[in-house]
């Protein structure tokens, strides 16, 4: 009985006239996730994303430099100096998807980007660097993530993708490393504040 009721169902579909109300209920996705066609431009989506992700990679890389030269532990220096030479190298790769694309990329310098918590960093020295360097490490951990990894996931552009996946990786690696860190100088992630978004 039920092949019968089956074949009676698809022989209906097949009639004419049935195909169309079969269809009626398809509905297209209205943003389908398709790469760029040569000589169309990037999706608005992945041009905010690429420029807040230049300006976190800015903003790590003078972080790390300061930590390279302030921190008082040699286990924050050297998370510093990791932090600085791969949010400097990440800075360079989305230069060039940015430059291929012919996408304008922000300046942080130029726009007068202020961040409270880079400013701390260049006033503070020894232990209290260390705290601050942590501190701001664990804040930013939330907003890159969700940034890097809405980009691996929900960007079109398989190049934005790799990359997305790449940073995602070494900002986890981080925070680890930054939680660790902090955790004998009673810094956790829910008591520490969030730093500026770009």
């Amino acid at each position: 009985m039920l092949r019968r009721t089956t074949l009676i169902l698809v022989g209906a579909a097949l009639l004419p006239g049935g195909a169309s109300r079969a269809q009626t209920r398809i509905t297209p996705d209205p943003n389908p996730r398709l790469p760029p066609q040569p000589g169309q431009g990037m999706p608005v989506g992945d041009v905010r994303a690429v420029q807040r992700a230049a300006l976190f990679c800015d903003a790590q890389a003078e972080a790390g430099q300061l930590g390279a030269q302030k921190a008082g532990a040699p286990a924050v220096r050297q998370l510093a100096q990791d932090i600085a030479a791969d949010h400097a190298r990440f800075r360079q790769a989305f230069g060039a998807i940015a430059a291929e694309r012919k996408l304008d990329m922000p300046n942080r310098a130029a726009a007068r980007i202020q961040d409270p918590s880079l400013d701390a960093l260049q006033q503070a020295s020894g232990e209290a660097f260390d705290r601050a360097f942590l501190s701001r490490q664990l804040g930013l951990y939330r907003p890159m993530a969700e940034l890097f990894q809405n980009m691996a996931s929900n960007s079109p552009d398989p190049a934005l993708q790799r990359l997305g996946i790449q940073v995602l990786s070494s900002v986890r690696s981080h925070f680890e490393t930054a939680r660790k860190l902090g955790e004998p100088m009673g810094l956790r992630v829910d008591t520490v504040e969030n730093p500026p978004q770009y």
